[in-house]
């Protein structure tokens, strides 16, 4: 947010608090809050009071023309491999032996540094002198200085000064012109006025803080005690705002709704936080040829947290046609690392090159599509192959966008690097397999001192001839350098015949897993542009809905299974409390049934004592005295039995209680 006015200081500033809140603020409640930042990390920050040039108070960008990105280091260094391969080929004239002198070579490029100078110096003046207020804009913004020492001095020389523009967050070197002044900073401890002349920028100033010939206190030493010489410091007051505190969800938006927009004299950059776009874009910066942003030539496009390892597009508009390359990661099934098409990329027909890292299984390093060709480069290769070209056979239907568009091949060639452990005659170099024509030409390495290869030419034999047993020596031409080599008896170039017939037909078989291949990379790449998705780690409890499911879903199980497993333990419980409560009664019970049935009998038995009949009466006088012993024996037990039930209902739950299968349970209450 711009100064009401650009030459006076704003009326109130809100708190850092505040700006937070509201995701606006003008220059100095920005540089205040990065300050508070900074000072709270560890940095020696302050805030800077002065002049700037409109380009950085109005936080204005249109008037800064930024160059197009280019191309990847990796392009380049291929492009070098390129041109290394061709000066390898023994018929490439070598380049011409550059004759200019390396010391004029150095006065030339100081000549034209020297014009870039002076217009770069015009264009500056030009724009100052444009502004009328140049000097005169008041522009708050941050300052890093060196961390005190001992003896309250800044250790100038370890760390170099430099400034931070809160409106953007970049670092910016204290010899940028567009800081033209300062006249004070401050921190949360003090107030520094600066004496040094506004004049000539901030690169002339010393800033050195303690330095009173170049900065003056706002709060001086005071005299506490003048004999002792004791002196005390005033103390800045303690802040009066709230603290500042930055949501976790906030932090990770790092814009106002998570997008931001900057626009240049010649782009426009869109940023934007992580996993607020759907397709991971995080990044994208248009170029533009014309004002008013009209004619776009180029379009970079920056991913993160892609599954399927896209980190960057670049898009190049062209008349005739769109290029565009995707970078990945490392870690794709197919190993993918470059991909540059031209125009649709669903149609295999398309001109495109494909890069692959150092994993894949075959070693293959890159793959050049064109319309009718293939072109395949591989590297450390058991059967030293390391080149593959495949010719297809022109069709009419050459605007066929069908990524399934198989095509038949016209010829085949095969280049393999020197194998030492082989005569160079014996050691094939290159094998061409001319569908058209129906023959195979081989080349063998060159010797050493040759500028020719020895060759055979192979004319496979017709349909028509297969079955005849004859085999026509002339179909095998030779044409071997080597002297002392002879030429192949019948029977060797027989064998040798059917040998690269064989080979032919796994060229073949090659070739079409090479474009089942290609076909696949292709499909897979379509899907993933349509059906994108974005890597969510599993420690990001606020995205990761499927992890915070799944274990939600255990503890639910887990809570599940705990709430059976007390159901089931709480009626077991039960059943053994019930079946001790009824156990017991039913032996009182019992008890008592019986002492009743024994003093009845003992009542019958006593009144039979009033019999005449001697020896009846000395009968049931023995029975009464046992059945007496035994009454006495029951009332014992019953007597027990009151008093150890309490107990023994104690002993149990005890147990219970200290089970391990009932501790999920509420205790058993105890009888005192």
């Amino acid at each position: 947010m711009k100064l009401e006015n650009p030459l006076a200081l704003p009326n109130k500033i809100v708190s850092p608090a505040t700006v937070l809140k509201t995701q606006t603020a003008n220059c100095f409640e920005l540089a205040i809050l990065l300050v508070s930042f900074l000072i709270g990390c560890g940095y020696n920050a302050f805030v800077v009071y002065g002049y700037a040039t409109e380009i950085v108070c109005n936080n204005n960008l249109k008037k800064i023309k930024i160059d197009i990105p280019k191309e990847s280091t990796d392009e380049q260094e291929s492009d070098s491999e390129s041109k290394e391969d061709i000066i390898d080929d023994p018929y490439v004239i070598e380049p011409m032996i550059d004759l200019c002198n390396d010391y004029v070579n150095y006065l030339m490029e100081e000549e034209k540094n020297k014009f870039i100078v002076n217009d770069e110096s015009k264009e500056i003046e030009f724009d100052n002198f444009s502004d009328p207020l140049f000097g005169k804009r008041i522009h708050a913004w941050v300052v890093v200085l060196p961390l005190e020492t001992d003896d309250d001095q800044y250790d100038i020389s370890e760390v170099v000064p430099y400034f931070i523009e809160p409106s953007t967050g970049e670092r910016k070197e204290i010899t940028d012109e567009n800081y033209t002044g300062i006249e004070v900073v401050w921190n949360n401890n003090d107030y520094w006025v600066n004496l040094q002349p506004l004049e000539g920028g901030c690169t002339q100033y010393n800033f050195n803080l303690m330095d009173t010939k170049n900065w003056e206190k706002f709060l001086p030493l005071i005299l506490k005690n003048a004999q002792r010489g004791n002196f005390k410091n005033l103390e800045m007051p303690n802040s009066w705002v709230a603290a500042i505190e930055v949501p976790i969800d906030k932090y990770l938006m790092l814009y106002p709704n998570g997008k931001k927009i900057v626009p240049y004299m010649n782009a426009i950059e869109e940023f934007y936080a992580d996993y607020v776009r759907p397709n991971g874009l995080i990044k994208r910066t248009t170029f533009y040829t014309e004002p008013e942003y009209l004619n776009k030539i180029f379009i970079q496009e920056m991913y993160k947290n892609r599954v399927d390892k896209l980190i960057c597009i670049d898009t190049k508009y062209d008349i005739e046609e769109t290029e565009t390359i995707e970078y990945f990661r490392p870690g794709r099934d197919d190993y993918l690392k470059k991909h540059k098409f031209y125009g649709d990329c669903n149609n295999i027909k398309t001109k495109r090159l494909v890069t692959f890292y150092n994993l894949r299984l075959d070693s293959m390093a890159q793959i050049i599509i064109d319309e009718n060709s293939f072109t395949i480069t591989y590297n450390d290769r058991s059967d030293l192959l390391f080149w593959h070209l495949c010719v297809f056979i022109k069709t009419r239907n050459n605007d066929s966008q069908n990524i399934n568009d198989k095509r038949k091949p016209k010829y085949v060639v095969e280049k393999y690097l020197r194998n030492e452990s082989k005569h160079k005659d014996l050691d094939i170099a290159t094998i061409t397999f001319d569908l058209d024509s129906n023959s195979i030409y081989v080349q063998y390495q060159y010797g050493e001192g040759q500028i020719t290869q020895s060759s055979r030419l192979f004319k496979k034999p017709t349909y028509s001839s297969i079955n005849n047993e004859k085999f026509n020596p002339k179909s095998v031409t030779e044409d071997v350098v080597y002297p002392y080599v002879g030429l192949l008896k019948t029977h060797e170039a027989y064998i040798m015949l059917q040998d690269m017939i064989e080979t032919e037909e796994r060229a073949l078989i090659k070739v079409s897993k090479l474009e089942d291949n290609v076909i696949q990379i292709l499909e897979t790449r379509s899907r993933e542009r349509s059906e994108f998705k974005l890597k969510i780690n599993s420690l990001d409890w606020d995205r990761n809905h499927r992890i915070r499911k799944l274990l939600q879903d255990k503890k639910d199980k887990k809570h599940k299974l705990a709430t059976i497993k007390d159901t089931i333990a709480l009626s077991l419980r039960d059943k053994i409390i019930k079946h001790f409560r009824q156990s017991t009664k039913n032996q009182f019970i019992r008890l008592k049934n019986l002492f009743e049935m024994k003093k009845n009998e003992l009542l019958r038995l006593t009144k039979s004592l009033e019999s005449n009949d001697v020896e009846r009466r000395d009968r049931n006088l023995i029975l009464c005295s046992t059945l007496k012993n035994e009454l006495n024996i029951l009332t014992l037990k019953l007597k027990r039995y009151k008093e150890s039930r309490i107990k023994r209902y104690n002993n149990l739950a005890t147990c219970i209680n200290s089970n391990p299968d009932y501790k999920t349970l509420s205790p058993l209450k105890l009888f005192v």
